[in-house]
């Protein structure tokens, strides 16, 4: 029987807008605590008073007790600001099953973007193509703004060669506001390059969580007989024996996602390699989850 996350069900519907209010079924969202401090009803923490600070905020019982004037601190309750970064490099067109790893991409953002709007949070959105930003839409909320990212997505077509760090670069240089950037892609792009590329988002005050998406074949690599390999990226073409050259792709393979692992975690960044197969459901919920652990682990 077939979830509402099965993308095998997503495949079968015929808007993008569908494909995301039926993955996002039953699925609910709250409310986010800035790390920034300001006016609201919850309590952050004391300080020294300093001249010019509100007489309003300070702490009778605390000084009576203390002969210390302190004034108190209070968490600011904000929306937040996400931006979606979505590889449609020519890559991204790869695809054994009845879908392209774009076309997963896209429902993952589509539902992703969903969620926000639920949460009245703010969502943007960056296509890079390559190493070039294709398209940026800035962040803002609102079912029309949903409606019109959507509309963006459901006409994205895979093309473009190049550095997609360099992209994800460019998208970073358009966030004017600190909040939540996830990167979607399937991430075929040197180790440390993204890894820079991630530490200068982190340096600005994001959070980071990075979506891998693969197709089944590329992580399996199952082919038995001779095949030929044709670039997405490129003009080359190999005629090869996979049973041959099987267990060093693999071995190549695992090399690469573990140094981009390795590098994106060292950046306290959330990673996730997602098979095209895999049900959004986990994609979802990590999505929060893994949020929701972060800021606890910082105390937000």
């Amino acid at each position: 029987m077939l979830r509402a996350s099965d993308p095998r069900l997503l495949a079968r519907l015929a808007r993008l807008e569908l494909r995301a209010r039926t993955a996002v079924e039953g699925l609910a969202g709250g409310r986010h605590r800035s790390p920034l401090r300001g006016a609201s009803s919850t309590f952050a923490a004391h300080r020294e008073y300093v001249p010019g600070d509100d007489l309003r905020h300070l702490d009778w019982r605390v000084m009576a007790r203390s002969d210390r004037s302190v004034v108190r601190e209070f968490e600011e309750e904000t929306d937040l600001t996400a931006y979606v970064v979505l590889d449609a490099s020519a890559s991204m067109a790869f695809g054994s099953l009845e879908w392209s790893k774009l076309a997963y991409a896209t429902w993952i953002a589509a539902a992703v973007t969903r969620l926000l709007v639920i949460q009245n949070d703010y969502a943007g959105l960056a296509v890079c193509a390559g190493s070039a930003l294709a398209q940026w839409l800035a962040p803002h909320g609102g079912e029309r703004h949903w409606q019109h990212l959507v509309g963006v997505l459901e006409n994205l077509q895979a093309s473009g060669t190049g550095d997609a760090a360099e992209a994800w670069e460019a998208a970073g240089a358009r966030m004017e506001r600190r909040g939540l950037v996830l990167w979607i892609s399937d991430c075929l792009v040197d180790p440390e390059r993204a890894a820079r590329a991630g530490a200068r988002l982190r340096h600005a005050g994001h959070d980071l969580m990075v979506l891998r998406i693969l197709d089944p074949a590329e992580i399996e690599f199952p082919y038995g007989r001779t095949t030929r390999f044709d670039a997405l990226e490129g003009l080359d073409r190999l005629l090869l024996e996979p049973r041959a050259v099987r267990q060093a792709y693999l071995e190549e393979f695992e090399q690469h996602d573990q140094a981009l692992r390795r590098g994106l975690r060292g950046l306290q960044a959330d990673y996730r390699l997602l098979r095209t197969d895999e049900a959004l459901e986990t994609t979802l919920v990590e999505f929060l989850n893994r949020r929701q652990a972060r800021l606890r682990r910082a105390g937000r």
